[in-house]
C-alpha cells in the first residue's frame, strides 16, 4: 500500500497551494460575506489548469483523468477559501458529463469557456417535493418533432445566480410513453425560465436559488447521454462529488485548526500558554486525528475511482464523516478563540457557517448512511419500511 503522490499530483497540490495561500486566503472573509461571485479568482483558479482535469484529453494538464488530483487541488483551495473551492466542483463535475455524455455542439459550446473560467453550467436534480429522493421527480421532458418541452421545478441550484446554462434531468415522455429520467443542457436565458434567489446563512457567494421551467424548448441536441436513463448513463459515476465535498470541509478546518494551534500557543491564562493545558490541546489533538483520518478516506475513494474500482460506500463514508468532523473542529476552535472566536471580524464563524453547507449538499448523513447500509447488506435494504 503506497500513501505517496506521483509527481504530476504532486505539482497540482504544490502550485495550487501556493497561489491559493498567497492570493485567495487574505480575501476570503471579504468575498464570504459578499453575495457577489468572484468571477476574477474563478479565472485566476481556472488558470492553473484546475478545471480541465476531468474535461477529457484536450483540456487535461495531466496525462490522464485523476480524481486524486482533483481533490488534492480542491482541498487546497479549501484551505484558503471555502466557497471558491466548493464552486470549483460542479465545474469538475459538469466538464466530466458533457466531455463524456454531450453530443458536438454541446461540447463546441461549454467545454472551453468552463474550463477557462469563464461560463458556469449548475445542476438541476433536487426538487422541493422530493430532496434526496431522485426517483421521485417530478420535472418532465416532452418529446417533439424537434426536441422537447421541459417543465417543472429544481431546489437548492448551487450558482443558478451566476449561471449560464444548468443540466436539467426530468422524466421524459415521447409518444405518451414514460421513458426515465434524461438529462439536458438548458441555456438560462431561454423563454419559460425563472429563477428565484435564496438567503442561506452561509455560502453566500454561491448564488443558490429555485429554478421553474415552462415550457422550455430545447433541441433534441441537448440530450446527454441516453433518453430515459439519466441515472444509469449520465449520473451513474455521480460517487465523486461527495469525496470533492468533504475535502472542501476538511480543507476549511485544518486551516482553522492550524491557526488555532498558533492561536493557544502565543495566548496567555494563568502565567502560562493556553497550549499546556490538557483541556485546549486534547481536543486540538482529537480534531487533528478525525481530520487526517476523514481526509485518508476521501483519498482513498478517489484513488478507488481514478483505478476504476467500486467506490460507493467509500464515497458515501466520506460524506457524513467528513463534513461532521470537519463542523465539530471549526466549532471547538472558536470557543477555544473565546469572545474573539464569536466575533464577525475574524473567519472563525462565517467557516463554521459556511461548512454547515457540505454537511446538507449531495445528501446528509442519514442518507449516505443509508447508502453505505445498502452497500453492506444489499438492495434487498430499502429504509422507511417499504
Amino acid at each position: 500500500m503506497h500513501f505517496g503522490l506521483s509527481e504530476d499530483q504532486a505539482a497540482v497540490r504544490d502550485s495550487v497551494r501556493g497561489f491559493a495561500r498567497d492570493k485567495l486566503a487574505p480575501g476570503y472573509l471579504e468575498r464570504a460575506k459578499s453575495d457577489q461571485f468572484p468571477w476574477d479568482a474563478h479565472r485566476e483558479i481556472a488558470g492553473l489548469g484546475v478545471f480541465g482535469l476531468l474535461a477529457g484529453e484536450e483540456f487535461n494538464p495531466l496525462p490522464a483523468e485523476d480524481f486524486v488530483a482533483a481533490g488534492l487541488a480542491v482541498e487546497e483551495l479549501a484551505y484558503a477559501d471555502f466557497n471558491l473551492a466548493n464552486a470549483a466542483i460542479p465545474v469538475l463535475l459538469m466538464t466530466s458529463l458533457i466531455a463524456r455524455h454531450a453530443g458536438e455542439a454541446v461540447r463546441q459550446r461549454w467545454l472551453r469557456p468552463l474550463v477557462g473560467g469563464d461560463a458556469y453550467v449548475c445542476l438541476g436534480l433536487t426538487e422541493p417535493g422530493c430532496g434526496s429522493d431522485v426517483t421521485a421527480i417530478q420535472t418532465t421532458a416532452t418529446a417533439t418533432a424537434d426536441g422537447y418541452l421541459i417543465s417543472g421545478e429544481k431546489a437548492s441550484v448551487t450558482m443558478l445566480s451566476h449561471g449560464d446554462a444548468i443540466i436539467v434531468i426530468a422524466r421524459t415522455t415521447r409518444d405518451g410513453e414514460t421513458l426515465g429520467p434524461s438529462a439536458f443542457l438548458v441555456p438560462l436565458d431561454a423563454p419559460g425560465i425563472s429563477r428565484s434567489p435564496l438567503q442561506d446563512t452561509g455560502w453566500t457567494p454561491m448564488g443558490r436559488g429555485l429554478l421553474h421551467l415552462n415550457r422550455v424548448e430545447v433541441p433534441a441536441s441537448a440530450l446527454l447521454g441516453t433518453e430515459g436513463a439519466a441515472f444509469r448513463s449520465v449520473l451513474g459515476g455521480f460517487d465523486f462529488t461527495r469525496p470533492l465535498l468533504a475535502l472542501t470541509g476538511i480543507g476549511c478546518a485544518q486551516a482553522t485548526l492550524d491557526e488555532t494551534a498558533g492561536y493557544v500557543s502565543e495566548r496567555q491564562a494563568f502565567g502560562t500558554p493556553l497550549a499546556r493545558f490538557e483541556g485546549v490541546s486534547f481536543p486540538l489533538a482529537e480534531h487533528a486525528t478525525h481530520l487526517e483520518a476523514a481526509r485518508l478516506l476521501c483519498y482513498s475513494a478517489l484513488w478507488h475511482r481514478s483505478a476504476g474500482q467500486p467506490h460507493t460506500a467509500l464515497a458515501a463514508m466520506t460524506k457524513w464523516y467528513g463534513p461532521y468532523h470537519a463542523s465539530q473542529a471549526i466549532r471547538d476552535c472558536l470557543l477555544l478563540h473565546g469572545n474573539v472566536g464569536y466575533s464577525a471580524e475574524f473567519p472563525l464563524e462565517q467557516r463554521m457557517r459556511d461548512v454547515l453547507a457540505v454537511e446538507i449538499a449531495d445528501g446528509t448523513a442519514q442518507i449516505q448512511k443509508i447508502i453505505i447500509a445498502r452497500e453492506l447488506f444489499g438492495r434487498q435494504f430499502v429504509p422507511y419500511g417499504r
